[in-house]
């Protein structure tokens, strides 16, 4: 685990420390903005596969992220629940992703799930890196600011094999170094509450707002 200057800190990392001039990043489309200034400061490309809205509901061609990795890709961003779309990958759609990137086996996974809590209509989200054998490739990234409502405290972390966490904490510590050790005191002693009733509020606000109108 490497705890980073909120989760941005983490992203900021590990596609500095993964990616060169010239080297690609694929990524889902729309996306989170801020990944396209991170992957523009490593001077890197972005490649994307898009997501397109039918039947009510965001989907993605598994051809079409097939054709979006190459040789030169060094990073596939994966972001579940998705922003801005809402959209929550299934298993089964992660098991296709799975199926694809089995056939660029140097492509490692930077999965940014900082919005893990947000789930409604009874579904479950499912860490991209217990699918498979996708722990070996996989970085997932989390917020704590954005868990316990606090975005400003800026504390966040990633969590991986050795391996790859070491990449992006050689980066972590010549820029960020160390911060907010009164934040990361707090988010320890906050994680044991996590399953409390607090994560239930948002549902509970969209029942209510239903109920209203």
């Amino acid at each position: 685990m490497l705890i980073t200057q909120g989760a941005n800190g983490s992203l900021h990392s590990y596609i500095g420390a993964l990616v060169n001039e010239g080297d690609e990043i694929c990524m889902f489309e729309p996306c989170f903005p801020m990944y396209f200034d991170h992957t523009y400061l490593s001077r890197g490309t972005v490649k994307q596969a898009h997501l397109e809205y039918r039947d009510g509901d965001w989907r993605f061609d598994p051809e079409n992220l097939r054709k979006s990795l190459s040789s030169k890709t060094k990073l596939f961003l994966f972001n579940n629940p998705h922003n801005p779309t809402g959209k929550l990958f299934s298993r089964e759609e992660m098991e296709q992703i799975t199926k694809v990137l089995d056939e660029f086996p140097h492509v490692v996974v930077l999965s940014d799930e900082v919005y893990e809590f947000l789930t409604f209509d009874g579904r479950e989200h499912t860490l991209f890196a217990n699918i498979g054998n996708n722990w070996d490739r996989t970085i997932s990234v989390f917020s704590g600011g954005k868990l316990f409502n606090a975005t400003g405290w800026k504390v966040g972390w990633a969590i991986g094999p050795k391996k790859l966490i070491r990449l992006g904490g050689i980066l972590n510590n010549t820029i960020f170094y160390c911060f907010n050790v009164a934040g990361q005191e707090a988010m320890g002693r906050s994680l044991a509450h996590v399953e409390a009733e607090y994560l239930g509020s948002g549902k509970t606000y969209i029942e209510t707002i239903k109920q209203q109108f």
